[in-house]
């Protein structure tokens, strides 16, 4: 990984090295044009893959993999933000017969002996697509995730500068998206050492910047935001996460909430029933003591008691010009338990929760958010 201000001038230059004849890029028109690479579209031996939604849909994906096909890159570029990265993955690795996608997405099938090199650059910071070996993909309402070290970039950019252009709510998503990511991570059941000082070292870094409700968009603050983001993937790229993402992507796919956002929208509720349950409830086999220690890890972060933790969680989300109640996200209080069995239903993401998720609980948390 290349990592600093200004890396990505030598992007080009770092293509030629490949020896790449042919170059797929995953890249909106506009992403290419505000990050100083308009001319590539025009470049002999590059071919360009701009028409995808954000929070990828399947069969945007297989467009993307059809035209792989029929070009046979050498390597596949993917420039954007978490979506991007993340079609970049799926169409480097998927097939493009719908079934065989399907049945590679759902831990059966076979993967394409040889694959295209795979260079990621970021433009946003946040999702830690760059340094995971995963990809979000929705069929329908429906959310996959496709888990392969395959999915793993041969090599990234990460320059803070690309994240100039970001608009305000995209930056703040995002960096709600990576705090979600250390705390989540922090407590999963799949964490090891390592996987937490990442995790801490993420949550420590974010808390000047986001204290201030982004406020301070400066040079120094996206660099930190960037390394935050790396030590957040990291992180999750060891643990995964844990229900505040599995219940996001219902408030993403059906409700328009951006990702980072929706994520944060459930950490307010999973922290305090995390706290309230773990003595009676815990699901890791490393015991009460260890998930309350992470709990108070991530209030000490703040400098609080761990029950002044969902209060904080909810006024950061205002400091960054979000709502804390999911009814200003046009969710009816009608909607909500089918809302918890979409969210128990994520199953890789909510079965890694610290404290067994029980939906008569689960419900009466999310109306008190409501």
């Amino acid at each position: 990984m290349t990592f600093g201000t200004g890396t990505a001038q030598g992007l080009d230059e770092l293509i030629e090295r490949t020896g790449a004849r042919r170059v797929l890029v995953v890249s909106t028109g506009s992403a290419l044009a505000r990050t100083g690479f308009g001319h590539w579209p025009d470049l002999p031996g590059r071919r360009v893959f701009p028409n995808f939604r954000p929070n990828p849909d399947l069969e945007d994906v297989l467009v993307g993999c059809a035209l792989r096909d029929a070009w046979d890159p050498d390597l596949v570029v993917g420039l954007g933000g978490g979506s991007a990265m993340d079609v970049a993955k799926l169409v480097r690795a998927l097939p493009s017969d719908r079934d065989a996608a399907l049945a590679c997405l759902t831990g059966g099938g076979s993967l394409p002996a040889d694959l295209a090199e795979l260079l990621l650059v970021p433009t946003t910071s946040g999702t830690g697509s760059e340094v995971t070996q995963f990809a979000t993909v929705f069929d329908g309402e429906r959310k996959y995730s496709f888990d392969h070290p395959r999915a793993a970039a041969t090599h990234s950019v990460v320059d803070p500068g690309l994240t100039e252009t970001c608009p305000a709510d995209v930056l703040s998503s995002c960096a709600a998206d990576s705090l979600c990511h250390a705390v989540e991570s922090l407590w999963a059941r799949r964490s090891v050492p390592r996987s937490r000082s990442d995790a801490l070292e993420a949550l420590h870094g974010l808390a000047a910047p986001l204290a201030g409700g982004l406020k301070d968009t400066s040079l120094p603050v996206r660099e930190e935001l960037a390394r935050c983001s790396l030590a957040a993937g990291r992180a999750i790229n060891v643990t995964r996460t844990t229900a505040a993402h599995a219940f996001a992507y219902r408030l993403t796919r059906r409700y328009g909430v951006p990702h980072g956002v929706a994520c944060l929208l459930n950490l307010q509720w999973v922290y305090a029933y995390n706290l309230e349950r773990v003595g009676s409830h815990c699901a890791d086999a490393r015991g009460v003591v260890h998930v309350r220690t992470q709990l108070e890890a991530v209030a000490q972060v703040w400098g609080l008691e761990t029950r002044g933790v969902p209060e904080r969680l909810g006024r950061l989300l205002t400091d960054l010009g979000w709502s804390p109640r999911l009814s200003d996200y046009g969710v009816p209080a009608g909607d909500l338990r089918d809302y918890v069995e979409a969210g128990l239903g994520a199953t890789a993401r909510a079965d890694n929760n610290p404290v067994h998720l029980d939906s008569a609980p689960v419900l009466r948390a999310l109306r008190e958010i409501h």
